[in-house]
């Protein structure tokens, strides 16, 4: 039988001893002699620590859906759904999956066109135009997030993107001091974890 790291909790190690096998179940009062070293040793690997690092170029996004005619109270209401989206600095345009897209029902415009990337080529067939926020990171209670619109290509169902939405390049430019803010909010959040 193949040898099996035992997961030592309180220390967040691994102890890989010489003559454990996998059918043997590992008592916590045993490992330890009177003086509070381990009896065995093997060889003591640390555990990476467990919590994902957050990547500091994604963001949430309130996207601004289609009003709805509320019939109880004589007029429209606006919502927002909030969706993951990568700001990447390395892509030429703006990108919504096919899933994001669906889910929100929104109208989409046909397209004809290929986005190439490290991957290959995919095929775009339809365009839709976006109206989002971000989550307000000023300080000051009175100032509310300025509203964005922008283009973005829909891709095709068989793409498997990681992402609710890209905002590409252009998008980055024209609005720098948002970018930088955003992802400076994520990098203070980070090191305040």
């Amino acid at each position: 039988m193949a040898k099996k790291p035992i997961l030592d909790r309180p220390r967040d190690s691994i102890i890989k001893r010489p003559l454990q096998t996998e059918a043997e179940e590992p008592s916590r009062t045993e490992d330890y002699d009177g003086s509070g070293l381990p009896k065995y040793l093997g060889e003591v690997m640390l555990v990476e620590e467990r919590r994902r690092r957050l990547n500091l170029f994604v963001v949430l996004m309130f996207i601004h859906l289609e009003p709805k005619k509320n019939p109880r109270l004589g007029h429209r209401q606006s919502a927002t759904t909030p969706r993951r989206v990568l700001l990447d600095t390395g892509a030429d345009f703006n990108l919504i999956s096919d899933e994001a897209h669906t889910e929100l029902d929104l109208n989409k415009q046909p397209y004809n066109g290929r986005v190439h990337s490290i991957g290959g080529y995919t095929d775009l067939s339809s365009t839709v135009v976006l109206q989002w926020h971000f989550r307000s990171y000023r300080s000051e209670a009175d100032q509310s997030s300025p509203s964005y619109r922008a283009p973005f290509y829909v891709l095709p169902p068989e793409s498997e993107a990681k992402f609710d939405c890209i905002l590409g390049r252009p998008w980055i430019e024209e609005n720098w001091d948002e970018f930088i803010a955003l992802v400076e909010l994520n990098r203070r959040k980070e090191s305040s974890q």
